[in-house]
């Protein structure tokens, strides 16, 4: 579990940077994606797929961007006879092959930076849907165990209350209860215990701890079947855990393949799989032959990313890349190379 951390603690720090930058336009945008995305799920009730919704919404928002880009690059794989002629003739004289670049990008309307445009507005976008599905998992697996708690015994409601009062008006203790509880099924031995027991009697915190002790997997599971339905997506038992075989559906460490896994890891190798041959056909069809390197450490990252965080995560991850490469294979087809290059 300790490389999960490390990936959210790094993919956290991006987006602290991304709000200290400017947090009322930052806040705003990432809870206006938030809100798209349970609006969404108000309408299928399974986050699943209203994450695929939501990916191929936000894909068709940016295909006119993607489409022009994709058009410059094509322009400017066009022009590379020319380029590679004013590059030999004016080796000598790098001010005067700049400008004869710049008057060849003008004559043919060429920006060399077009094809950068989407990718651009990607990143930001990217880290806003992390934010935003990082807010909402933290708030549906909060207030789900919260209700196991509950449900397993009703005793601890009155304690669990006065905990949950004391914790959020506390100015020492930095999270709320949806976000500490979570991590009580994990570990009781972390540093917020001891802040908790401080601010809300140690006698209360131990009481919450016991009843969380006493809460197995499988009365998890079987709480989960019976009133949250919309957490579950094919073959992964909760959208808020990693699909791994290696945890339960609140992220608890198993033994590999025992009866309470959540996923079964075929995100991840969907996710390098997808990566892989939506990069390739992206280098192909650029004509970028010195990106072999890209090519095989991308898919890497792919596993990696979609394997150590959300479930959630891992399907707008896959269903991106094959909203890409759909899009890429028509893009191929309907702009077919039609022999000569362009003349000066």
């Amino acid at each position: 579990m300790g490389v999960v951390n490390v990936m959210d603690q790094l993919m956290l720090n991006i987006v602290v940077v991304a709000e200290a930058a400017n947090p009322g336009l930052w806040g705003s945008f990432v809870n206006f994606l938030a809100n798209v995305l349970q609006l969404i799920n108000n309408i299928t009730n399974n986050y699943g797929l209203s994450v695929v919704l939501f990916t191929i919404l936000m894909r068709l928002v940016l295909l006119p961007l993607d489409l022009k880009a994709r058009a410059s690059t094509k322009k400017i794989n066009e022009l590379q006879p020319l380029l590679k002629e004013i590059n030999e003739k004016y080796k000598y004289d790098p001010d005067k092959r700049n400008r004869k670049t710049a008057e060849l990008y003008q004559k043919h309307g060429v920006n060399p930076l077009g094809g950068c445009l989407p990718l651009l507005i990607q990143i930001p976008i990217f880290f806003a849907l992390f934010a935003a599905l990082r807010q909402i998992s933290s708030m549906e697996l909060g207030s789900f165990l919260i209700d196991v708690i509950k449900h397993h015994d009703p005793s601890i409601i009155p304690v669990l209350d006065q905990i949950t009062k004391a914790v959020e008006s506390s100015s020492a203790i930095k999270q709320r209860m949806v976000d500490i509880i979570p991590q009580l099924f994990i570990r009781t031995d972390l540093p917020i215990v001891d802040q908790m027991k401080e601010i809300a009697g140690a006698e209360n915190v131990s009481l919450l701890l016991e009843a969380i002790k006493n809460i197995s997997n499988q009365e998890i599971y079987s709480f989960l079947n019976a009133q949250y339905g919309a957490y579950r997506f094919l073959w992964i038992k909760n959208i808020w855990i990693a699909d791994s075989p290696l945890v339960s559906v609140v992220g608890r460490p198993i033994e590999l393949f025992s009866n309470e896994w959540n996923g079964l890891f075929i995100l991840p190798i969907l996710a390098g799989v997808t990566s892989y041959y939506q990069t390739k056909l992206a280098n192909a069809s650029s004509g970028n032959q010195q990106t072999s390197g890209f090519t095989a450490i991308f898919p890497i990252l792919s596993v990696w990313f979609t394997a150590m965080y959300t479930a959630a995560f891992g399907v707008y991850w896959v269903t991106n890349n094959i909203f890409q490469i759909i899009q890429q294979i028509v893009y191929n087809r309907t702009n077919s190379p039609k022999g000569e290059g362009v003349k000066s």
